[in-house]
């Protein structure tokens, strides 16, 4: 012990403790949608940074005031990887899609998912072969042509979703594009009454469910206008080939489109949410 100024011994001083260095997980940055429970598991870790895919945000980055000052556009003094209502590019709709199925990862088994996605992929094709079966089969050679064609990709779709792994971003897309069109194609196709037509608008509702969650704005705003106007047109084909009357076409219509807009939006909607409070 030393001395103090009026000799009262004083410890030495000590040195301050140091921070321990940040680690991060080694798939940290990396893209692709990763399997394993504990995929997500860094992104509510009080270690890692909250976004769990991206890499890690610079300790400083320039502000709007200094690019002024160096005559650069201030938007440029923006991190890209900010979650704004600006258009995305495409490596930040990969991250954000890679945190949803991560996130998906930690609160499921997504094996689950796909077999769910795959029976209701699978009932398209069910549905479009019972028609043909039961005499509610296209009249025209070219129309049943489409018709069995549509029940032959929703097969073959049920069967892709149970073999692969978790798909990526586009390739999830092009599923669900497909099959709105798909669904659509064998409605109008199909020779049955106006109600059995409306009753299987409701496959575009259910796959709205996987829209909402999975995809992106503008993704999510392409099935929204698909399923929109096929169900417009499947009760508009209904209403001009068949006696039902303009009043109860226009009743069933609001709330057909109600179901497969609110449901997509409301989800998107909730996903984003908690997407932006974790970021």
């Amino acid at each position: 012990m030393a001395p103090g100024p009026e000799g009262i011994p004083q410890p030495f001083p000590q040195p301050l403790p140091q921070p321990l260095p940040q680690t991060y997980p080694k798939t940290y940055g990396q893209g692709g949608a990763f399997g394993g429970a504990g995929a997500f598991g860094a992104a509510f870790t009080p270690s890692a940074p909250s976004r769990a895919y991206a890499s890690p945000r610079p300790e400083s980055f320039p502000s709007a005031e200094s690019a002024a000052d160096t005559g650069s556009d201030p938007r440029d003094a923006r991190d890209p990887r900010d979650e704004r209502d600006d258009d995305a590019p495409r490596g930040l709709l990969e991250s954000r899609y890679e945190w949803i199925v991560g996130m998906m990862y930690s609160f499921t088994d997504e094996r689950v998912v796909r077999v769910l996605i795959a029976l209701f992929t699978a009932g398209m094709g069910v549905c479009a072969t019972l028609e043909i079966l039961f005499g509610f089969g296209a009249r025209t050679q070219p129309a049943l042509g489409i018709q069995i064609g549509c029940g032959v990709f929703a097969f073959t779709a049920a069967l892709w979703w149970l073999v692969i792994s978790w798909p990526r971003l586009w390739t999830l897309f092009v599923f669900v594009v497909l099959a709105d069109i798909g669904i659509v194609a064998a409605n109008l196709t199909a020779d049955m009454p106006p109600e059995f037509a409306i009753g299987k608008t409701a496959f575009l509702a259910v796959l709205g469910l996987v829209a909402g969650i999975f995809l992106d704005r503008w993704m999510l705003a392409t099935h929204m206008v698909l399923s929109a106007g096929g169900v417009t047109a499947i009760i508009g084909w209904k209403l001009f080939t068949t006696d039902v009357p303009v009043l109860g076409a226009m009743v069933v219509w609001v709330p057909v489109m109600a179901l497969t807009i609110a449901i997509p939006t409301l989800l998107y909607t909730f996903v984003r949410s908690v997407r932006l409070d974790q970021n």
